[in-house]
């Protein structure tokens, strides 16, 4: 078992330029769980490790490959929104046609819905994070 000094590694970004390719080469298995992925992580290391391009540049590339993961996942997060937030409306404006008193009963049935669906997502992420921080859980 090697001592804290053993597994420490010199930051990427250093002010005073440290973190060669050789620290990212032995940093890399640790970072990414052994498991295959998706390489994202590799990549920004290679990006941000590049020493021949400008500081600007890297930047902006590093950007890019995060912005496509942000945008692979962000994506059928906003499509749902969008679709429950056309569904609500569709229901309100046939229900605002049928009258005043249909139109306040379907607005608060919707919004107590969305209420008691919040909080039972709110509850199954807790009580799933409680049992991933005690180890009982394996994804």
């Amino acid at each position: 078992m090697g001592t804290a000094s053993d597994q420490q590694h010199a930051p990427l970004l250093s002010p005073d330029g440290g973190g060669g390719s050789e620290t990212i080469a032995a940093a890399a298995p640790a970072c990414d769980g052994g498991g295959g992925g998706h390489g994202v992580s590799a990549e920004l290391e290679r990006i941000l490790a590049d020493e021949s391009a400008p500081p600007a540049r890297r930047l902006w590339r590093a950007a890019r490959a995060e912005l496509r993961l942000l945008v692979a996942l962000a994506a059928p997060a906003c499509a749902v929104y969008m679709i429950n937030y056309l569904m609500s409306m569709s229901t309100r404006i046939f229900c605002g046609q049928l009258g005043t008193l249909e139109l306040a009963a379907a607005s608060l049935g919707y919004v107590g819905i969305q209420v008691f669906a919040y909080g039972l997502m709110v509850r199954a992420v807790r009580r799933r994070a409680s049992y991933l921080g005690a180890g009982r859980l394996v994804i």
